[in-house]
């Protein structure tokens, strides 16, 4: 099946996605929303820092999402992914596996996916979303005046936990058998009472995902309530920005954003990148402002389009 009356295309249903998808609909441009519903937030038990939905899960915001698009007869809503994203004569081709449709402009929006797994701590994957995490502005609160835990590489960790060290005065930062060379670093850490561990972490003990204690490889136990990771070995969702050679930029942390304009279109007309896609990890809040922006600048798009001189 090929459809071609979609005037744009949303690849993604998170918090960018969605929001996109509510501007479009409420500026009735006939939009199509492929959402696979597999978020990498979805691992976390709450979600923070967006107004009126503080501490909620991120299934509800997402079933809200849903059930307030229902009035948008513009807005049509599936519960499957892309697979395929090519050009055409008419803008784009967005294979999915049950077919195919074509639109002039696609937002892409799919996210994320994390792979804590390969940083190679035994215990870890289990306790993210729980007690470990990527985000204070998001998790940190929740964590303050605990005792915490740095899990990271020796070039991103010591760097990170000058962040965190504004939500809790005792952290320690694990390095897992990295050695730290910059010496006025290692200084600055102890300047600032943050202890340094290099020694690889045989596991981490926890309960139900809670945090416990850090078992060190000589056998060494340390006690921890929570902790925060600089680099959850994320990769894209998909990699069609990337098959379609959208140059990047250093963004926050040194992670590689797309490069975009004001409207958030990339160097291949047409084609949007917002949310995690376009920053690698930028929290609810500001994905749901990218959607917004993109669904604005869209709309103003189509309106020029339409205007006949």
């Amino acid at each position: 099946m090929t459809n071609t009356d979609y005037e744009v295309i949303i690849i993604g249903g998170g918090p960018a996605g969605m929001s996109a998808a509510l501007v479009l609909g409420r500026s009735r441009i006939k939009t199509l929303v492929l959402n696979t519903e597999s978020a990498r937030n979805m691992v976390t038990t709450h979600s923070h820092g967006f107004l009126t939905r503080d501490g909620v899960h991120p299934g509800e915001i997402l079933n809200i999402a849903k059930e307030q698009l229902l009035k948008y007869q513009a807005v049509t809503y599936l519960r499957e992914g892309a697979i395929g994203l090519d050009t055409s004569d008419n803008g784009f081709l967005v294979s999915t596996p049950s077919g195919s449709y074509q639109s002039k402009r696609v937002v892409l929006a799919a996210g994320q996916k994390d792979h804590i797994e390969q940083l190679g701590i035994p215990g870890l994957a289990e306790t993210y979303g729980k007690s470990t995490y990527p985000c204070p502005f998001c998790d940190g609160f929740e964590r303050a005046d605990k005792k915490l835990a740095v899990f990271g590489p020796a070039s991103a960790a010591p760097h990170f936990a000058k962040v965190i060290g504004h939500w809790s005065k005792d952290v320690i930062v694990f390095t897992h058998g990295e050695k730290v060379q910059d010496e006025a670093l290692v200084e600055s850490l102890k300047l600032n009472r943050i202890e340094l561990i290099e020694q690889e972490i045989q596991q981490l003990i926890h309960h139900d995902g809670m945090l416990h204690e850090v078992v060190l490889k000589d056998g060494t136990t340390i006690a921890r309530e929570g902790g925060f990771l600089p680099d959850t070995k994320t990769t894209e969702s998909v990699d069609f920005a990337e098959k379609l050679n959208i140059p990047t930029i250093e963004g926050h942390f040194g992670r590689p954003s797309y490069e975009v304009d004001e409207n958030l279109e990339s160097t291949v007309k047409g084609l949007f990148i917002i949310g995690d896609s376009r920053v690698g990890f930028g929290g609810v809040a500001r994905s749901v402002a990218d959607g917004s922006t993109v669904g604005a600048a869209i709309t103003h798009q189509i309106i020029e389009d339409r205007w006949i001189i």
